[in-house]
């Protein structure tokens, strides 16, 4: 007990003391930790929390960690600089961020930089000089430079000195040139080297630690070739040292380890960067030269690329063009070429089921649309092509000039109604049940044997007998029964409406009688139904059904300046089935009460008793729509008469139930 008390006692002090802590200690304690995030998110969070502009130049990129805790945020930050090597430059209401920091102490300057483009400290440098510099193609490479205080000049010349075989040249006051050294060109930089020697008719290669621009220009020197080197970032070779059968298959090596790949024209390589993703896909190919005798380079590429897409063509002025492929696609290629390449000649198609608009709005990949020209009548055209291209669209008309595959829906649609009523009536009836009331069980099929859909055999006897007892008792009705025919593919549309005129009316705000505004509006109401049949090469049926029924109320427009309301309720679905086995859609059920009052006039008011003088009834009545579609393609062939052969057994099969539940319904009134 005195346990429990003394801890009591010591969780009040503390909770006390707590209390008698500032508030704004404890909001200087919060800490905010940031682990491998961008740095400039990090710089974006920590200017939403100082409320300064705090922003980074175009130097600063890459992940960093920072955490802060305490009160002192200007510590925190300048360890974080420090951590990630930047440098901040402050004003008053602005931070800026960056990676070189440029002081300036009467004429002389220093500059500190980590990791940053010879490109931007050359922009950085002349910014704060009001120097003008330019410069040829310089390395992407990224470089640190702190130099203490001294003359521009001198800071123009350590840049300088980062970059391999450029030199600085002034060439007025505050104008400087940084140019490539025409000895590193030839020769490498630092510890690179670039040997090319020809020994009988193979080349010899050996390059080392040598940017692709210097090492290009010495190998083209030697070979005595033109070139044009259209790289902007270009990538050091690394090592290379082998031995090529000729000038392109060596140059093709040295291109795949910088990134790059060259394309011959008229004589003169140009060097650009890859397009493909995997450099050393393209080592072992060659560019070839292909003359043509009858078709245009550009038609011949573009053929090409459709049955070669891994291959790149260019097309060259004389009219032929060149290819990028190795020695096993050569043999290919070359058999392709010369297969389109022959003396065309024009010829009459004949199209039996489908129409040339169609035929050219899809046409197959190896053929272009200059070469098929419509002879108006709608169903041949003109095709100019060789023999080859020939004797292959008809191969592939054989597949496509085929019938349109039809699809027929047997359609029914039932009303099912179903009233609940309240009724008050002084009026009382009383009967005597009839021998053979509980006991009648007989079948009766007569009006659903008339039906335009099989009942029968798509539904069987059972649901067949239902449905003929709920005609019978007026518990449902037939709505629609008929048989849509239709193309596969294409909607088929079926409504059975009502529609409703009247004019667009607004009420006088002052008299309240409706001002006509001349404007004839209508409102459809009932039932459309919409379906699109498509035929799949497995015999399947894909269905697309939409099917909506609305229904209109009271006109109002004469009293209150509305149009009457309307209730709709739309069912929407695919159903991939089978021909011949049927598809039911329900739930377009409407709902609507009545209520109906008779009485005799002056007695039926009198309290009480005159409700022995009148009678109420109310009922609500729920009317539902359920669609019954069997859908059945039709069938070509050999199968078209195997199908008929089942349908004609199926058939049989119904006439025989039929005859059956006749027999039973006569000894049934025998009895």
């Amino acid at each position: 007990m005195i346990l429990k008390k003394l801890r009591y006692w010591i969780s009040a002090v503390l909770f006390a003391s707590f209390l008698c802590v500032p508030a704004k200690k404890i909001c200087a304690e919060e800490a905010y930790e940031f682990v491998s995030r961008d740095i400039h998110e990090i710089l974006y969070a920590l200017s939403l929390y100082t409320g300064l502009s705090i922003s980074a130049d175009d130097t600063v990129s890459g992940k960093a960690d920072f955490r802060c805790t305490g009160e002192n945020f200007d510590e925190s930050f300048e360890a974080f600089l420090l951590q990630s090597r930047l440098y901040v430059e402050k004003s008053e209401n602005r931070w800026t961020v960056s990676r070189v920091r440029i002081q300036k102490n009467n004429d002389l300057y220093s500059l500190d930089a980590f990791d940053v483009s010879p490109v931007q400290l050359f922009e950085k440098i002349a910014i704060a000089t009001g120097f003008c510099v330019t410069y040829d193609s310089l390395p992407s490479v990224k470089v640190s430079l702190h130099t203490g205080f001294c003359k521009s000049e001198e800071i123009l010349k350590r840049i300088t000195g980062l970059c391999m075989g450029f030199s600085l040249e002034k060439e007025q006051e505050k104008s400087f040139h940084v140019s490539r050294n025409s000895s590193a060109q030839a020769q490498g930089a630092g510890n690179g080297k670039a040997l090319f020697a020809l020994n009988d008719g193979k080349w010899f290669v050996d390059v080392q630690n040598t940017p692709l621009s210097v090492a290009v220009e010495k190998f083209f020197s030697e070979a005595g070739k033109e070139f044009c080197f259209l790289l902007s970032n270009e990538q050091k070779i690394m090592r290379a040292s082998f031995t090529a059968d000729d000038f392109d298959e060596a140059l093709s090596l040295l291109c795949v380890q910088a990134g790059a790949e060259f394309v011959v024209r008229e004589g003169v390589y140009f060097l650009k960067a890859s397009k493909n993703k995997n450099l050393f896909a393209q080592a072992g190919k060659k560019w070839r030269k292909q003359e043509l005798k009858f078709l245009k380079n550009t038609d011949c590429i573009s053929l090409l690329s459709k049955r070669f897409p891994e291959i790149e063509c260019m097309s060259v002025s004389d009219g032929s063009f060149l290819f990028l492929c190795d020695d096993e696609e050569l043999g290919a290629v070359k058999d392709f070429v010369s297969e389109i390449d022959s003396k065309n000649h024009s010829r009459i198609v004949n199209l039996k089921y489908i129409r040339t608009e169609d035929f050219m709005a899809h046409l197959p990949p190896f053929l272009e649309k200059s070469s098929i020209s419509d002879t108006g009548h709608g169903d041949s055209f003109f095709f100019t092509g060789s023999d080859a291209a020939y004797e292959r669209l008809i191969e592939e008309l054989a597949v496509l000039d085929r019938p349109v595959s039809r699809v027929r829906y047997d359609l029914l649609i039932m009303q099912y109604q179903s009233t609940k009523d309240t009724e008050w009536n002084p009026r009382f009836k009383a009967g005597r049940v009839k021998l053979g009331d509980m006991n009648d069980g007989a079948v009766q099929l007569g009006s659903v044997l008339n039906l335009n859909l099989d009942v029968v055999g798509a539904f069987g006897l059972h649901f067949a007998g239902e449905l003929q007892t709920a005609i019978s008792e007026s518990r449902a009705k037939v709505f629609a029964d008929t048989t849509l025919n239709g193309v596969s593919g294409k909607p088929i549309n079926f409504q059975n409406t009502n529609t409703y005129r009247y004019r667009d009316n607004n009420l006088d705000p002052e008299t309240g009688e409706p001002i006509y505004s001349g404007v004839t509006k209508e409102i459809i109401s009932g039932l459309k139904l919409e379906v699109t049949g498509t035929v799949t090469g497995d015999g399947m049926i894909t269905s697309r059904i939409t099917a909506s029924v609305s229904r209109q109320g009271t006109d109002l427009s004469t009293t209150t300046g509305n149009p009457p309301p309307t209730s709709e309720k739309v069912i929407t679905t695919e159903v991939r089935a089978k021909s011949g086995e049927p598809v039911v859609l329900s739930g377009l059920v409407q709902e609507e009460a009545n209520e109906n009052v008779s009485r005799i006039p002056l007695i039926s008011r009198i309290p009480l008793i005159g409700r022995l003088f009148k009678a109420e009834e109310k009922s609500a009545e729920k009317t539902e729509l359920v669609i019954y579609l069997l859908p059945s393609a039709e069938i070509f062939g050999a199968e078209k008469k195997d199908e008929q052969r089942k349908a004609g057994l199926k058939k049989r099969l119904s006439e025989a139930a039929e005859n059956a539940v006749k027999k039973l319904s006569e000894n049934g009134a025998k009895k």
